[in-house]
């Protein structure tokens, strides 16, 4: 049996474990189980000291920090900086990371009405931020990154109102109004929302956010986390079947 898992903090109410638990059940999967690693900080990682672990998904606040800790990273994982996937390999314990949440982005990415000349904020400016970021350079859509600080090519969330205007595609990537701080959003211009927007919070939980509420009123489209997670998630496992059949470790 192999052991599967996930990194990250106050991870009592994860979809991880109950997706994945679910998952192996209905279809009579004894071959791995699923397990939750809460960690104040990733010098405990090697606190994880267990042979039949052979990977693990990493959430927020790690997607970047836990890069210090791999031996490696794939393409993707390396163009954007960010890693939601490790691999350990049991037979030298390398660790690879991949970045899964590319591929679900860009499939909550195919709900939308992407017109040509669309451009997007992206709310926040870490792990999930690059991946964002990376998929939509690949789609050509145009975009600004807005911080809380000011960094260089950003925007700060108190100019908004300036720029506001040009961007119709929305993104937050920042846990603002995740359990359980329900009543946390960005501080965005909500009053220039209209029915001309689209926006897309990737929290999932939970599945209607004060942000996506609030531009719900003012006539916006409105997509949460949920398939982007789902999808993720199945993209994660196949990379982990991938990986053992690659060296021989099942079928």
């Amino acid at each position: 049996m192999y052991k599967l898992g996930l990194i990250g903090r106050s991870l009592e109410h994860s979809f991880s474990k109950k997706y994945f638990d679910k998952k192996f059940a209905e279809e009579k999967n004894n071959l791995f189980t699923y397990h939750l690693f809460n960690l104040q900080d990733l010098t405990r990682l090697q606190n994880i000291d267990d042979s039949t672990l052979i990977g693990f998904n990493v959430t927020s606040p790690y997607k970047k920090k836990i890069i210090h800790h791999l031996d490696e990273l794939d393409i993707l994982a390396e163009k954007t900086q960010s890693v939601n996937t490790v691999f350990v390999n049991p037979k030298n314990k390398k660790t690879t990371g991949y970045n899964t949440d590319i591929f679900g982005f860009e499939k909550l990415l195919n709900h939308l009405s992407l017109e040509q000349d669309i451009k997007a904020l992206i709310l926040g400016s870490g792990g999930v931020s690059n991946t964002v970021s990376y998929v939509l350079n690949k789609k050509n859509i145009k975009y600004r990154i807005v911080s809380r600080q000011q960094k260089k090519n950003m925007l700060i969330y108190e100019n908004l109102v300036d720029y506001f205007d040009d961007f119709k595609l929305i993104i937050n990537t920042t846990p603002l109004g995740q359990y359980p701080h329900l009543n946390n959003y960005p501080n965005i211009p909500y009053h220039l929302i209209s029915d001309t927007h689209q926006c897309i919070d990737l929290i999932y939980n939970p599945t209607k956010t004060i942000f996506l509420k609030k531009v719900e009123k003012k006539g916006a489209k409105i997509f949460n986390g949920y398939e982007m997670l789902i999808t993720q998630a199945e993209e994660s496992f196949l990379i982990w079947k991938k990986c053992l059949k690659k060296i021989g470790c099942i079928n």
